[in-house]
């Protein structure tokens, strides 16, 4: 069975001053977007899982969770061979 991952991508909208309003001088600010993304165990509570976001900003626009077989798989198989190597007696 292969282990599964949830991938969490995460964006958020950043607000900076840029400059001053040229007739009454009062402060300019510009808005962009960024994007943080993490993987996760299944495994793992939505709480942490929000925790981690909120570390970046509480000012997230979205979050998206998609689950990610392939990088599970891949990574079992990594472990995998890394313990064979390590033991290979056991490998019978």
């Amino acid at each position: 069975m292969t282990e599964r991952l949830y991938v969490v991508t995460a964006e958020f909208v950043n607000v900076e001053q840029d400059g001053q309003d040229p007739q009454d001088g009062s402060p300019l600010q510009k808005a962009y977007t960024t994007r943080e993304t993490w993987a996760f165990p299944a495994s793992t509570p939505i709480g942490e899982i929000m925790d981690a976001v909120n570390e970046v900003s509480y000012a997230s626009i979205s979050v998206a969770i998609t689950e990610d077989r392939v990088s599970a798989k891949k990574i079992r198989e990594k472990k995998s061979a890394a313990s064979r190597a390590k033991n290979p007696e056991s490998d019978h």
